[in-house]
């Protein structure tokens, strides 16, 4: 599991550095070797294994040995860095064997208690996954029994899903039911099953014989045969078979099959038994209509061996699946939209915790009970599993608003048996993951519970704690990126935000989960994660050991002062820490004058680092990414830190930062610097020769306007004549991201477009400032890689560019405040490869926008946003022959006329907010006319009220 994990994690990167470590790369090679086979002794060890209490001690062993590898390597290469390889060669080499002793006495420990747990067992070792899924069985249903348990919020769901099940298409469907472990999946779809069969709980179907249609008859009727049928996640294709035929009522007539499995099995030819229950079951299924329910799906191979028993009689037969894959539910039936779960809401969580709570009759419930009891599920997040667990647990306590208040505030999901297990089904999905993908969830638990996470942000700490591996042909924002939406697709993160595209803006971890990536990220020393005041009061000093700290503040961090020591804080960075993240309170306000939505931090009294601004000992080689947007604190400058050369990732917004607080000068590794909002006005010029600088975040356009930047311009200038091996070593050759936010500020200076002009692997620019010379888009003209233009401010001149000085390859544009004059469209529509478009805040300042026969061939989204003078759409047909979204916010003046939407073929969907009434009224009518495009209107706006006096 994780240990496997980190053990591969450190293999690959012994891997990718081998080439660089000259004189000990036979002993690192024999290291690798090593650890390989450590690995092997992991991966023959099952579930019931590890939790024995010397097994446990003993794979703690193997973590350390793989971090003590990972520290080794970064260290070695750190120093090759710095050209004092020479003289560290012999103590490498040295310490390189103690390891591999190390190593080998962990195997010889395991050859010794391994045998012994397989004698206590009686049995050999089997898979992993497998047995820790048995492990759980018995809390999951192997039948669509529902017991006496009482089901609540799901009356809606299961009235949806028996509408499908009932709807007149009569192609075999199937009806996937998608969401993340404990959402309610099986339970749903077993009050669906009940609805339909007559299967009882235990015994075999009663089926009918082959009937007409008749959709007016009683739901149990419906169906000529109904199955259910657990899946899990390793199953044996023909048990699945088995169960199916034994549920559907066949195994008494298929005489002679116990006989021929048997024989099949002794002669080991199963596929032999296999094909044959499938002919059985498809001869069988094939003349009826028929329900199956294939519960727990977890891979795609499973349904294509099943699907192959289940035939298509153009019957309206179903097939419910549960899974927890968002891409198994499409791949079961790309035509059919898969049912995806939701949280149950506040009433619903209090009503089905009641229920585990409050024996049945229990007729009286006190307030101040009910309103503590509402706290207790909030825990839960509307999670199913969660409630009934939590409720079961509050159920064997005292009925006393002093227990569940103390029970309130000491909660925790990993102190109880009951919690862990809900934690352990939870964690099935995380076991799942490849182990790169692991360490990106474990990520997740760092942040705040509840808290909406940067997509950007999170991918770039990732990156930043080199947690990504390079993969042939696709930047590392790319796999990143992959993995994120895999994640997603897993249920393991929620979606909250999503761009035009449909790429992923903004997650939210469900409390549980994140939970489940605390829990194990703190046993695993992946990562801890506390409120600074624990860490200062309560903490012992041999608790804090993890590779990664993520502190919280308290709910009332600012109103007390607090001063941690020196030795507190030399705990948190003493053990070769790789990232520290410290977050702290504040809150989202819309600001006034451009209508956004700005992070403010509250002001606090904690003097995080101060105490040990003395301390020379504080040494953080180790250190990758450190983040501290939002963090305020008194009289701090320089960070107390030394030797930070392996720094990546560097957050520092909003912040009060002045400076940047690096005493021993830039590290030479960076690839993320967020500056934005602090009120730091001078970079060292150092910055503009970061050959790994990928991500630029920067809050004034007076930054680049330096003597720095002019000596870059002219080291740029003689590297152009140089060779190509000259030209990829060019300060700032990475540079993807570039983004300004400087409302206050005007970038008419020249040097900002001189220095356009030279950052030509570009694949991102935000500019955002009162005044903007309309040169950026000339500049730019020749950078083949910048697909991302974001200006926002007004464009000096202010007259529209020609379509020969906008980038070649630009695929979303976004204009604002930009008061052009003239007819924009006409130009832009002209961009071959423009897929999104955005003119929001008076981007332009006509009355009307004409797009005509053969523009915009490849937009896909279309947003006009708040555009005062805009009164009239001319498009004509032809245009926009891709558009599948359109919105339109905020426009007063436009005038209704739907007709010309008539034009866009492609269109999917309309989006309306703050508009007119009679333009809403319009849109509503032509939406009858067209059912499959969707029409989301938000509000309508009324007329704006004549200022003039009347007489």
């Amino acid at each position: 599991m994780f240990e496997e994990a980190v053990i591969s994690y450190v293999v690959k990167k012994i891997g990718e550095a081998i080439s660089l470590l000259g004189e000990v790369k036979g002993d690192v090679e024999s290291l690798k070797q090593d650890l390989q086979a450590l690995n092997m002794c992991l991966i023959k060890m099952d579930y019931k294994q590890r939790q024995d209490a010397g097994t446990k001690n003993w794979l703690s062993s193997v973590r350390d040995v793989a971090y003590e590898a990972e520290d080794l390597i970064d260290a070695y290469t750190d120093t090759l860095e710095k050209r004092y390889a020479l003289t560290t060669t012999l103590s490498d080499a040295k310490g390189i064997k103690q390891l591999k002793s190390k190593i080998y006495e962990i195997i010889q420990r395991r050859t010794i208690f391994v045998p012994q747990l397989h004698e206590q067992r009686g049995e050999g070792s089997s898979s992993s996954t497998a047995a820790y899924q048995g492990h759980l069985h018995p809390r999951r249903r192997s039948f669509a029994d529902l017991g006496d348990d009482v089901v609540v919020g799901f009356k809606h769901d299961a009235d949806l899903i028996a509408e499908r099940l009932l709807h007149p298409e009569r192609r075999r469907q199937v009806v996937a039911i998608t969401g993340m472990g404990g959402a309610g999946k099986t339970t749903l779809a077993a009050v669906v099953y009940k609805s339909f069969s007559k299967v009882p709980a235990h015994g075999h179907a009663h089926f009918a014989q082959p009937k007409e249609v008749d959709s007016g008859g009683e739901l149990q009727n419906y169906f000529d045969a109904c199955a259910w049928v657990p899946v899990h996640q390793d199953p044996d294709i023909e048990e699945l078979l088995l169960i199916m035929i034994d549920q559907l009522g066949l195994s008494e007539s298929m005489k002679g099959m116990d006989v021929f499995l048997h024989r099949s099995r002794s002669w080991g030819t199963i596929e032999h038994s296999v094909k044959y229950l499938m002919w059985e079951l498809d001869r069988f299924l094939k003349q009826r209509r028929y329900l199956i329910v294939l519960d727990d799906i977890w891979r795609k191979e499973v349904w294509d061996e099943l699907k192959l028993a289940l035939p298509d009689s153009d019957n309206g037969s179903r097939i419910i699946v549960t899974t927890r894959f968002k891409y198994l539910a499409i791949y079961h039936d790309p035509g059919s939209e898969p049912y995806e779960m939701r949280p149950l809401n506040k009433n619903d969580s209090w009503e089905l915790f009641s229920t585990k709570v409050f024996p049945q009759g229990q007729p009286i419930r006190p307030s101040a009970l009910e309103e503590l009891g509402r706290q207790l599920c909030g825990k839960c997040a509307g999670l199913p599993l969660a409630l009934v667990v939590l409720g079961g647990l509050v159920s064997t306590k005292l009925q006393h608003p002093m227990v569940w208040s103390k029970l309130l505030d000491t909660m925790n999901w990993d102190s109880t048996d009951d919690g862990k297990q809900c934690l352990e089904i939870l964690a099935l999905s995380y076991y799942d993951l490849p182990y790169n993908m692991k360490f990106c969830f474990l990520y997740l638990g760092a942040f705040p519970p509840g808290s909406e996470i940067s997509a950007s942000k999170l991918t770039k700490l990732w990156i930043g704690d080199d947690l990504i591996p390079k993969e042939e042909g696709i930047t590392l924002e790319g796999t990143a990126s992959n993995y994120l939406e895999e994640l997603a697709q897993r249920c393991l993160v929620e979606i909250v935000k999503q761009g035009p595209d449909k790429s992923i803006k903004k997650v939210r971890v469900h409390d549980l989960l994140g939970e489940l990536a605390k829990s194990e990220a703190r046993e695993t020393r992946f990562l801890w994660v506390e409120t600074i005041t624990r860490i200062i009061v309560e903490s012992k000093p041999q608790e804090i050991a993890a590779r990664r700290v993520a502190l919280h503040p308290n709910s009332n961090a600012h109103r007390v002062a607090l001063h941690p020591s020196s030795n507190e804080l030399s705990r948190i960075f003493g053990e070769k820490l790789r990232a520290l993240l410290v977050f702290s309170k504040g809150r989202t306000i819309q600001t006034s004058s451009n209508n956004r939505k700005r992070w403010i931090p509250l002001q606090s009294t904690l003097n995080f680092f101060r105490s040990i601004n003395n301390q020379t000992d504080i040494r953080a080689e180790f250190l990758r990414v450190l983040e501290l947007s939002g963090f305020r604190e008194y009289n701090t400058h320089v960070l107390p830190m030394k030797d930070m050369t392996r720094l990546r990732y560097v957050g520092l917004r909003d912040s009060n930062f002045l400076i940047l607080p690096f005493s021993e000068g830039i590290p030479p590794h960076m690839q993320t610097l967020d500056i934005r909002g602090t009120s730091i006005k001078e970079l060292p010029s150092k910055i503009w020769k970061l050959s790994e600088l990928r991500h630029l975040y920067l809050n004034s356009m007076s930054l680049l306007d330096s003597r720095a930047l002019r000596k870059m311009k002219k080291t740029l200038s003689e590297a152009t004549s140089a060779t190509s091996n000259r030209r990829s070593r060019v300060p700032l050759h990475n540079l993807q991201t570039l983004k300004i936010d400087d409302d206050c500020g005007a970038a008419t200076d020249s040097k900002l477009v001189e220095c356009l002009k030279l950052l030509s692997s570009l694949n991102s620019l935000t500019l955002r400032a009162k005044k903007i010379p309309r040169d950026v888009f000339k500049a730019t003209s020749t950078h083949e890689k910048l697909h991302k233009l974001k200006l926002v401010g007004e464009l000096q001149p202010n007259e529209p560019c020609s379509i020969e000085e906008f980038a070649p390859n630009i695929t979303e544009l976004t204009l604002s405040r930009s008061n052009l004059k003239g007819e924009l469209t006409q130009i832009l529509g002209q961009l071959k490869n423009l897929k999104i478009l955005k003119l929001t805040d008076d981007a332009c300042l006509c009355e009307k926008i004409s797009c005509s026969p053969g523009s915009f061939p490849n937009l896909s989204y279309l947003e006009l946003s708040n555009l005062f003078f805009l009164a009239l759409l001319d498009i004509q047909p032809g245009s926009f022959p891709n558009l599948m979204h359109l919105s339109i916010y905020d426009c007063k003046h436009l005038q209704s006329d739907p007709d010309v939407l008539n034009h866009i073929t492609t269109l999917r969907v309309l989006e309306c907010k703050e508009m007119l009434s009679d333009f809403v009224k319009e849109i509503n009518g032509w939406r009858k006319m067209h059912p499959f495009v969707r029409v989301i209107i938000h509000q309508d706006r009324q007329p704006p009220q004549d200022p003039s006096p009347t007489a």
